[in-house]
């Protein structure tokens, strides 16, 4: 029987794995995908890697990053953000300088990609610790442990172990898995309002022969605020040397527009580059991900986006329950950057202290 049981293979199911390796603990950490990163998504690309995912992270505010960046020999390079950046508030005229620098913030990028990260982590694991293409179906209290039934293909596999941790979205968690006994009520309501952050986003990268924004002045950077506007914000994506060159940018589109628009699409972002960088935006090769038609990210209520910035300060998330057999992780249960990488590696880092603290009380129980 496991000690533990992780459920999700992005990086705060990673991390945790990690954590519990150092303990010493007996773990299995199981992804219904089959690649491990969760949202973490880097495409090797004509000598690049692409981050259709998170690119960014940010040294200043995120210790916990930094700090996993230096623990595994990853070589971090900072986002380009010199030179003008532009504001497009009508379709039909050209774009204005935006009063502004540094839109990043000091924001860095990895070398290889957001994914070298995921690769680092799991490749100090185990190998046989690791379990892709296990979809979570149920998970059943016992007496003193848990059992799971995951989805593998055609088959149902069973698995037990004394502690389940579940580091997927609340809401996914809420909308596909049944719990035996029932979750309580107040809980399940807070799963299903927690928005699973980015789920309902869609990122565009396109590639150039040469960053040719950066030889005219411009940082890559541009916000696009009318009613027409296919990417809200784009920014500069070449790698760390600017030798392969790229502009990344967000979908305005909501997830059904962007189902509506699907066939015209490149098209009209090829307009919309060309429309902020000039003709030379229109020779470029896109690459698509659109998370809100990921089932292992989306659930059915993060297709509607949120009118404001989630809040995520719910405690109920971060609680233990079934006598400290079932834990909450993930970046959405964080108490700091909550959504953010920062804020899944926080995640881990409670669950982990909650799970050796626990395993203390019920050693000292029974002895006593």
């Amino acid at each position: 029987m496991l000690d533990t049981a992780i459920i999700g293979g992005g990086l705060s199911g990673l991390a945790l794995a990690r954590q519990l390796q150092q303990q010493g603990s007996k773990f299995a950490l199981f992804e219904a995908r089959e690649r491990l990163g969760g949202r973490i998504l880097s495409i090797p690309v004509d000598g690049m890697s692409l981050d259709l995912g998170p690119a960014w992270f940010w040294p200043k505010t995120q210790p916990r990053m930094t700090r996993l960046v230096v623990a595994l020999g990853l070589e971090a390079y900072a986002q380009y953000d010199q030179g003008t950046v532009l504001n497009l508030t009508d379709p039909d005229k050209a774009p204005v300088p935006y009063p502004t620098e540094g839109v990043h913030d000091g924001a860095q990028r990895l070398v290889g990609g957001m994914a070298s990260m995921v690769q680092a982590l799991a490749a100090r694991l185990p190998e046989a610790s690791i379990h892709l293409g296990h979809v979570l179906i149920s998970v059943t209290q016992c007496n003193n442990h848990v059992e799971l039934q995951f989805r593998c293909g055609d088959s149902i596999e069973l698995v037990l172990a004394r502690r389940v941790v579940m580091t997927v979205p609340p809401r996914l968690l809420e909308e596909h898995v049944r719990f035996e006994p029932p979750l309580d009520e107040s809980l399940r309501q807070s799963m299903r309002a927690t928005y699973t952050w980015m789920a309902d986003q869609a990122k565009v990268v396109t590639t150039y022969s040469q960053p040719f924004w950066r030889k005219a002045g411009l940082a890559g950077n541009a916000f696009v605020e009318h009613e027409q506007a296919m990417l809200y914000e784009t920014f500069d994506a070449c790698d760390a040397s600017g030798d392969h060159a790229a502009l990344g940018g967000f979908m305005a589109l909501s997830p059904a527009l962007r189902t509506s628009f699907q066939v015209g699409m490149p098209i009209l972002i090829s307009s919309q580059l060309v429309q902020l960088f000039g003709m030379e935006a229109d020779d470029g090769t896109q690459y698509v991900q659109d998370w809100a038609t990921e089932v292992y990210t989306s659930s059915t209520l993060d297709q509607s986006p949120p009118t404001r910035h989630p809040a995520y300060d719910d405690p109920t998330l971060r609680r233990s329950v079934w006598q400290s057999k079932l834990y909450f992780g993930g970046a959405e249960t964080a108490g700091y950057a909550a959504g953010y990488m920062e804020g899944a590696l926080e995640a881990s880092e409670r669950v982990a202290y909650l799970l050796a603290a626990d395993v203390g009380v019920a050693r000292a129980l029974s002895v006593v």
